[in-house]
């Protein structure tokens, strides 16, 4: 039998997990619920759904098992907070919360319900970052990434671009190499009289010794989704608006000792060329992927270790707190 479930907020992204979850054979879409009206209005031309006065009519129905959260952060604890105690599962659009000591509260919760909490930090479900996890090995010791994600236009009323943007680099590259910070800088900027920053270049050092470069913008005019992860073996590019992803480059640095009659020994870098590959990938989307992840772990047969746990999606929020605390500039 299918998992009945209700979406809370019918936006621009609302109406993506609808239609995925009118798709799938694991979700049955029971009501979509949304404060605007139009919004509202919208959603029951769109589906044949079962109508509600309120958010807290549909948590006080025990047919509705999941409620899919896909509403502004800053509302998001609340709702979860609200679902988990009327025994649903919870699917919350990213960020869990804004504040790490609310994702802490949101996980105990569920764990004391006994009910699935789940964080959707979309790209991890994505064919390309599964495949370079799976290769990551493969690209010896990791050197250094360096992200780019920038737009035009897309301003938030409710979060600034870090928050909007940089979370996608830091859950990829905490699911990649994990997200250990020993050093980081950031800095950022507010454009003309606008309340949130829209540009922000963080600098990280994690544990590990890998150099990590984000740079996020809601100011650029051409948009651009890059990763570059350098290793001592391979280079990845990954490029999520290109229709080939990742372009895998047998490429590395390597140090090379040499004598002379001048210098004892002087180290020389020499670059390692090799072949370049453009691996194929499963023709799925992530959000297909993601959703039907929530459904395995809901139903209990799941048995990989969930790639938006508990510690992947806290370390994420810390992260940013942290880079949010260390800007050099303003």
């Amino acid at each position: 039998m299918s998992i009945q479930s209700a979406i809370i907020g019918y936006g621009y992204w609302g109406r993506n997990v609808a239609r995925a979850l009118h798709n799938s054979t694991e979700f049955a879409l029971h009501t979509i619920y949304d404060e605007d009206k139009a919004a509202q209005t919208k959603a029951q031309e769109d589906y044949n759904i079962t109508p509600y006065v309120s958010y807290e009519a549909i948590l006080a129905d025990s047919k509705i098992q999941a409620i899919f959260i896909i509403t502004p952060p800053q509302t998001h604890f609340a709702l979860a907070e609200s679902a988990l105690k009327h025994h649903k599962h919870t699917f919350v659009e990213k960020p869990l919360t804004t504040q790490y000591t609310q994702a802490q509260t949101l996980y105990a919760l569920a764990k004391k319900q006994d009910k699935i909490l789940y964080c959707d930090h979309i790209f991890l479900h994505s064919p390309a970052v599964q495949y370079l996890k799976e290769q990551i090995k493969s690209f010896g010791e990791i050197v250094y990434i360096n992200a780019r994600r920038i737009n035009l236009g897309l301003f938030q009323s409710n979060v600034d671009v870090i928050w909007d943007l940089a979370i996608h680099d830091l859950s990829i590259i905490d699911y990649l190499v994990g997200l250990h910070i020993k050093e980081v800088s950031t800095f950022k900027t507010r454009y003309l009289d606008y309340p949130n920053d829209a540009l922000a270049n963080i600098n990280l050092r994690l544990e590990s010794g890998i150099i990590i470069t984000l740079s996020v913008s809601w100011l650029s005019p051409i948009k651009v989704r890059e990763m570059i992860i350098g290793g001592s073996k391979k280079t990845a590019i990954y490029d999520e608006t290109k229709k080939d992803k990742i372009a895998l480059f047998d490429t590395g640095v390597v140090i090379k000792d040499t004598f002379d009659t001048n210098s004892l020994y002087q180290k020389m870098v020499e670059y390692k060329l090799g072949e370049q590959l453009t691996p194929t990938l499963p023709n799925t989307m992530a959000l297909d992927n993601s959703i039907a992840y929530f459904a395995s772990l809901i139903l209990g047969d799941n048995l990989r270790q969930s790639q938006c746990d508990e510690g992947h999606i806290l370390r994420v929020i810390k992260a940013i707190e942290i880079i949010q605390d260390s800007h050099t500039q303003s």
